[in-house]
C-alpha cells in the first residue's frame, strides 16, 4: 500500500509540474487561474492513476482492458476538469475544452514517457 500512495503522490507532482508549465506557455497568467487547474488535477489525478493501477493489476499492460479503462478513465478526467474550468476559469484564449485535453494530453504522454524510462531501466 505504501507504493501505491508514493506512487500516486508522485504521479500527481509529475502531472501538476507538466500542467501548470504548459499552462505558463499558453500565457495562464493569473494565479488563481492556475490554482484552479491545481486543484481541478487533485479532484481527477488520484482517481485516474488509482483506476489505472487496478486495470493494469488485474488485466496486465498489454490488455485491450486496460487500454479501454485508461482511455475511459483519461476522457472522465479531460471532461471534469473542462466542467471545472468552464465554470472557474478566467482564460478562455484558447478554449477550455482544448485547454482540458492539452493539459491532460500533455501530463498523460509525460507520465508515459517517465514509466517508459523506468521500465528500461528496471530491466537492466
Amino acid at each position: 500500500m505504501k507504493e501505491i500512495l508514493l506512487s500516486l503522490c508522485l504521479s500527481l507532482i509529475l502531472t501538476l509540474a507538466v500542467e501548470l508549465t504548459l499552462a505558463l506557455l499558453l500565457k495562464v497568467r493569473s494565479g488563481k487561474d492556475l490554482f484552479i487547474i491545481a486543484l481541478a488535477n487533485l479532484l481527477t489525478n488520484p482517481a485516474v492513476n488509482y483506476g489505472s493501477y487496478w486495470a493494469f493489476y488485474l488485466f496486465g499492460t498489454r490488455s485491450v482492458y486496460t487500454v479501454l479503462i485508461v482511455a475511459a478513465l483519461e476522457t472522465a478526467a479531460v471532461f471534469i476538469e473542462f466542467l471545472i474550468y468552464r465554470r472557474l476559469l478566467s482564460f478562455d484564449r484558447i478554449g477550455k475544452l482544448r485547454l482540458s485535453i492539452l493539459l491532460n494530453g500533455a501530463s498523460f504522454l509525460a507520465g508515459v514517457a517517465v514509466s517508459a524510462v523506468m521500465t528500461l531501466f528496471a530491466s537492466k
